[in-house]
């Protein structure tokens, strides 16, 4: 693998010093009025059939243009043209900025969510980006962030409950994913088995977009592995003068009895500007296809806002606050419910830019998490002999800075960040049936700390028909805990790790290289290389015996785990025309080293304390896992109606060699090796189908969406993975954009009320039987929006 990365250094070495050409013309296009960056605006140069989009920070740009005078018009449904006569001269590199004026229409919003996800089905990057955007939040019916993220191009979701759900990218989850919020706040759930994921901490309904990328590339960002979900809530507004801005969002879905409202105010002019929000969820048990009904319920609320004002033109200083609640949360794929969960997020955001022609901007975030999450069995059959409560504390606070500087054509962005995540909790028996009521107190992690510093550079420069990019990164990870040990009712520790051996020290490399061939201005083809190496997480060190895998195991942490690194290569066709829509193709090929896995331990050296389960699972490095996949996506010409949005993905994955248990009378006796085993929880092909066709000047747009799901029959031996049916499932969505102050979206999900669920669904407790999912559900979605 690092003579191939060496190879592909020389080759693109070769490029930066051969490559010649006609002049690079760039530029910015921003809105007048508020002075942020416009996306998908329509760039053409009238003397010829090249033309462009610009991304979202407003940027575009041209490589095969002749020296000379041309002209270039700048259009966006919701603004105004503009035309511009503009000198581009040979062996320079030519920028312009752009600004256009809103016009007076009514559907801006709407046309521009509908520019996103056209535009959205390539990625701007030399690997896969997927985006959602607030208009898919807002007009379907979401609960979190989990939910709305599956079905998106090869991701998708981990169900155990009502809500939570956690998000498998092309079969990489938890840990290997690095989930932040607003470009750098990170979150540890307190949860052991997951219940709240730091996807789970954020009211989808706060959310302007979230951004995925897949891979271990993106290493500005922090530890890549599999890749990073940076959910976005902040907005920063240039307003000249002072704008009040009100919106109330109403949302009800039945079979759930569920409801949600939100709202948000908020203003600012160009020195001051604020953003207070608050929102709540109550939903109840569900209904499958079936009929049956599903333990699903629960209620969460939430708070926050943030504050900023401009120190200078260039300089903001945003403080954020968010407090997220949840209670009486029912899992019924897991051995206990959330009885209570508190989450305090907090940030600190200052920003520079335009700082001058060589260094750009510079960026800092302080941040600090803080998660309180109580658990307990009341509603499991056990609980009438032993009734256990769970209460974890979790704290994840730390910095992320970064500079931007260039150099003609080179850009340059360098940072340091730091991560300090603390994790104490422990576990109550009371023991109801016994004469004196014992209370028995076992720890799940004891004063868990890990520290993680890394410091990242990475280079990108536009080279005529090629872009270029590669990023390094180091990171010094440390980890301790107090005294692991689990004491039985009789003397004597069953596994203890002193002081010393619990504490390790890992420094971490972290390298990728990418780069973009533009064959025309609509064809291009990007290779991607990355090597993204990451230290063990807070469960696999010190998780003391609880059942948190898909097995039925207690599960042991291993202070001494070595990191795991991903080695990755992305090849990905693009492909854009005004007559035949957008196209993408990506082909991933990954080997993992050092893979964790769950190996069983024999009885005599350690044994379950955890009612019902079979045995002892202790995280190991377990050798080399590989994935390899594809994901293709289309969109239809702009000014084809219908509109059309084909995705289609599959993952296939698998461990050289693996352990697998043979059981005797419900208890595992011995171990055999398999090789090439399926890896668990891996989702297999699917493909979604989504046509639209606006109405009345885009006011009224009905969209059906038909998604397809294969059967999954390659499933892991070792785990005893039950094989998943197929399904096919419709849903139906009519938006409605009255004027600019009243939107009101509707649908019915699973229209037929197919009796389906996700091979990712956990088992229900005590069961073989996996978790469906929700039959037929009709939603309806009411926003009012005020300005002044």
């Amino acid at each position: 693998m690092y003579k191939y990365l060496l190879s592909t250094v020389g080759i693109l070495w070769h490029i930066l010093i051969f490559a010649q050409g006609n002049p690079l013309f760039t530029g910015y296009v921003f809105d007048r009025q508020s002075g942020l960056p416009i996306e998908n605006v329509d760039v053409r140069v009238l003397e010829t059939k090249y033309g462009t989009t610009t991304d979202d920070r407003g940027f575009f740009e041209f490589r095969k243009l002749s020296p000379g005078t041309s002209t270039f018009l700048f259009n966006h449904i919701a603004y105004f043209q503009v035309k511009e006569k503009i000198e581009l001269r040979p062996g320079e590199k030519n920028e312009v900025e752009i600004y256009l004026s809103p016009n007076s229409t009514d559907l801006a919003e709407l046309v521009v969510e509908a520019d996103n996800r056209r535009t959205a089905v390539i990625s701007r990057l030399p690997y896969v980006q997927t985006k959602i955007f607030k208009q898919q939040i807002e007009e379907n019916a979401v609960r979190d962030i989990g939910g709305l993220l599956r079905g998106s191009n090869n991701i998708g979701g981990i169900r155990k409950g009502g809500g939570a759900i956690d998000p498998v990218v092309r079969g990489f989850k938890f840990s290997e994913l690095n989930v932040q919020i607003d470009n750098g706040l990170k979150i540890e759930g307190g949860c052991p088995n997951r219940m709240d994921p730091a996807t789970a901490q954020i009211d989808p309904l706060n959310v302007k977009e979230i951004e995925v990328l897949k891979g271990p590339y993106a290493l500005r960002y922090g530890t890549s592995f599999g890749g990073v979900i940076n959910i976005k809530t902040m907005e920063i507004p240039k307003n000249e003068k002072f704008e009040l801005h009100i919106k109330a969002l109403q949302g009800f879905e039945s079979n759930w009895n569920g409801n949600k409202s939100l709202i948000n105010i908020s203003g600012g002019n160009k020195k001051l500007f604020f953003s207070l929000t608050g929102g709540q969820k109550k939903y109840g048990n569900y209904k499958d296809g079936n009929g049956k009904e599903v333990k699903s319920q629960f209620t969460k609320q939430d708070f926050g806002g943030y504050f900023g004002f401009k120190l200078a033109k260039n300089q903001s200083l945003v403080l954020n606050y968010k407090n997220a609640s949840g209670k009486n949360t029912r899992f019924p794929a897991l051995p206990m419910d959330e009885r209570l969960e508190q989450t305090h997020l907090t940030s600190l955001d200052y920003k520079a830019e335009e700082i001058g022609d060589f260094f750009q901007s510079i960026y800092v975030k302080l941040y600090n998490s803080d998660v309180n999450h109580k658990m307990d069995n009341k509603y499991r059959a056990v609980s009438d002999t032993v009734v256990a409560v769970s209460d974890i504390h979790a704290v994840n606070r730390g910095f992320r800075s970064e500079g931007v500087f260039g150099i003609k054509s080179v850009e340059f962005h360098f940072g340091i960040d730091f991560e300090n995540v603390l994790k104490d909790g422990e576990r109550v028996k009371t023991m109801i049936k016994q004469y004196t009521l014992p209370v028995k107190t076992e720890k799940l992690w004891n004063k868990g700390q890990i520290r993680n510093l890394g410091f990242f550079l990475t280079y990108e420069q536009n080279l005529n028909d090629f872009d270029l990019s590669a990023s390094v990164r180091l990171d010094m990870n440390q980890a301790e805990s107090d005294k692991i040990s689990v004491s039985l009712p009789i003397p004597g520790d069953i596994y203890s790790y002193g002081t010393d051996s619990i504490q390790s020290d890992y420094t971490n490399f972290s390298m990728s290289l990418g780069a973009t061939y533009h064959f025309t201005e609509s064809f291009s083809v990007s290779l991607s290389l990355g090597r993204g190496v990451r230290s063990p997480d807070m469960t696999e060190r010190f998780i003391i015996l609880l059942p948190i895998g898909y097995d039925n195991f207690d599960y042991l942490g291993n202070p001494q785990l070595e990191p795991e690194a991903n080695n990755q290569a992305d090849l990905t066709l693009k492909y854009k025309d005004d007559r035949k829509g957008v196209f993408q193709f990506n082909m991933f090929y990954s080997f993992v080293d050092n893979f964790i896995i769950g190996k069983r331990l024999p009885p005599n050296e350690q044994r379950p304390i955890s009612k019902g389960v079979i045995g002892v699972k202790q995280f190991v490095n377990g050798g080399n896992a590989r994935f390899q996949g594809f994901e293709l996506g289309w969109f239809s010409p702009e000014k084809g109606k219908p509109g059309i949005q084909v995705l289609a993905s599959y993952t296939y994955a698998t461990l050289d060699e693996v352990q697998r248990y043979v059981v005797e009378a419900g208890f595992p006796i011995r171990d055999e090796t398999i090789l090439n085993d399926a890896l668990p929880e891996i989702p297999p092909f699917e493909s979604t189908i989504t046509v639209f066709y606006p109405f009345f000047k885009g006011k009224l747009k009905p969209e059906i969406s038909v998604r397809m799901v294969a059967a999954q029959n390659h499933v892991s031996d070792a785990f005893y993975e039950n094989t998943a049916p197929g399904f096919t499932i419709a849903n139906f969505l009519l938006r409605y954009d009255y004027n600019k102050n009243f939107m009101v979206s509707g649908g019915v999900d699973n229209i037929f009320d197919k009796a389906y669920y996700e091979h990712l669904n956990r088992n229900v407790v005590g069961s073989n039987i996996s978790l469906y999912e929700p039959g037929r559900v009709f939603y309806l979605n009411l926003i009012f929006r005020i300005w002044q």
